[in-house]
């Protein structure tokens, strides 16, 4: 009984284009890389952006309705003032920085990378509406508003009456 055994050889040339092939693929996969890094970096941060919103918005949400109701109140986690309803006036944005690890403060610190400004912005005047609120978060912190590298934001309405 005889067995036939083939026996398979690749030229040089063969080789030589298989390597090109595949070290071409390479190249390609390789620089995909920092694209997604970057997309990672900019999903983190939103991430983060995103949880920082949902945090203070509950804060403001979770503040007891003053007696009578419609004065001005102070947020409880991060004693943001609420002013008295109905909002006639712009007042002044109130702005919290926060670190990576969650930990927030009134200024800007060594270790701060998200800029928070809430804005309560002015109802019907004579009249007991919601309390609209604006809270916008940029990064870096020190970068500003302006100058920011990315930013996210929500509008919110509180019934403060």
């Amino acid at each position: 009984m005889h067995i036939l055994l083939e026996t398979v050889a690749f030229s040089l040339v063969e080789v030589t284009l298989a390597l090109g092939v595949a070290s071409f693929c390479l190249i390609a996969i390789f620089g995909m890389i920092p694209i997604g890094l970057r997309g990672n970096k900019a999903a983190v941060e939103q991430t983060a952006a995103n949880g920082i919103l949902t945090t203070v918005a509950a804060d403001l949400r979770a503040t007891p309705i003053t007696s009578p109701p419609g004065q001005a109140a102070m947020s409880q986690r991060f004693a943001i003032p609420i002013p008295a309803n109905p909002v006639t006036t712009s007042p002044a944005a109130t702005t919290l920085y926060f670190a990576d690890n969650g930990q927030f403060a009134t200024s800007l610190g060594a270790n701060s990378r998200y800029l928070l400004t809430i804005t309560f912005q002015p109802n019907q005047p004579n009249v007991r509406t919601a309390t609209f609120v604006k809270l916008r978060v940029t990064w870096p912190a020190a970068a500003g508003v302006i100058n920011a590298e990315g930013w996210a934001e929500t509008f919110i309405a509180l019934d403060r009456n």
